[in-house]
């Protein structure tokens, strides 16, 4: 399948940027969804436009098999992000 598709991208620049909390530009959210579609990964995504008190977020949701997603979230600017951590 695509296993080590995705062992190669969680690795890359992008996926610790996000996992250090940084924050990415619309740019490179773009590139990275093309990197997915390119390997044949499926995902989600979900925006959430900034507002006075929140910044306007990003929510990635790459499905690696039927039973387990991996769920990211990412800021477009400084602050907290609308959507909440997965229980």
């Amino acid at each position: 399948m695509f296993d080590s598709h995705i062992s190669t991208l969680l690795s890359g620049t992008l996926f610790r940027k996000i996992m250090n909390n940084e924050h990415l530009n619309p740019l490179e959210f773009n590139f990275l969804t093309g990197v997915l579609i390119n390997n044949n990964i499926p995902f989600d995504t979900a925006f959430a436009a900034g507002t006075r008190k929140n910044p306007a977020s990003i929510q990635l949701t790459i499905h690696i098999n039927p039973s387990a997603s991996l769920v990211l979230v990412t800021n477009l600017e400084p602050g907290s992000s609308v959507f909440s951590p997965s229980p």
